[in-house]
């Protein structure tokens, strides 16, 4: 039974009429009825285009929503904890991520269990947008340099290092006087590491991405 068009689920089912993979998602999701309050009604809005976003970037994916997908144990759980990370994120952009995790997310090349992707998920939902571009932009950095001779990996990542900073002070408004502690805080997600061993004392400052941002960033890249 498709809810009523005056529920947010309602019209975003009318909206996808023609995708019945879509439809049958936004079945699982409890309607909410139109309020009553100013305030009620524009948190109804607000969830309706956050869904809106998420599920026109669902539908553009490479994964097919078909009929067995939806019959998933698996799948489900990963849906039911992707839409609301979606409905508590503001921005566009992060929303289509984690539209693109969820496309991915039963690709067994990559996806090896409901544990990482929850794990993947909750550390994304940690994070802000613009730490998740200075880790996208470290990465780079990283790839760049990869095939360069250098007499160890430190070598290799003072030799970018401080432009490294620099790009991502300017690009992602961070100040200058900030840049260290603000890549301090990045340890929180798992995403990135400085120090991991006596190695790296001759410089505390300097880090690099680890392997469970690459997964991430696998992910999110089948089905961009």
């Amino acid at each position: 039974m498709t809810p009523p068009p005056n529920t947010i689920v309602g019209s975003l089912a009318v909206h996808y009429s023609k995708q019945p993979g879509i439809r049958a998602l936004l079945k699982l999701i409890p309607g909410w009825s139109s309020a009553d309050g100013l305030l009620q009604t524009r948190a109804d809005q607000i969830k309706h285009q956050r869904l809106r976003n998420f599920f026109d970037a669902l539908a553009i994916g490479h994964t097919q929503i078909t009929e067995e997908l939806i019959q998933s144990d698996d799948f489900l759980h990963c849906y039911f904890k992707t839409t609301q990370a979606v409905i508590n994120t503001r921005r566009k952009e992060k929303i289509e991520i984690f539209a693109r995790m969820l496309g991915a997310a039963l690709d067994a090349q990559i996806f090896t269990g409901l544990d990482q992707y929850e794990e993947l998920l909750d550390a994304l939902d940690s994070m802000s947008l613009r730490e998740f571009g200075v880790l996208r932009m470290l990465n780079d950095y990283e790839t760049s340099y990869a095939t360069k001779e250098f007499e160890n990996d430190v070598a290799r990542i003072q030799a970018y290092w401080p432009e490294f900073l620099g790009n991502a002070c300017k690009s992602f408004e961070v100040e200058d006087a900030e840049i260290d502690a603000f890549m301090e805080r990045l340890q929180r997600t798992g995403f990135f590491t400085r120090n991991t061993d006596s190695f790296w004392d001759s410089d505390p400052r300097i880090g690099k991405t680890t392997r469970q941002f690459a997964k991430l960033c696998a992910l999110i890249a089948r089905d961009a």
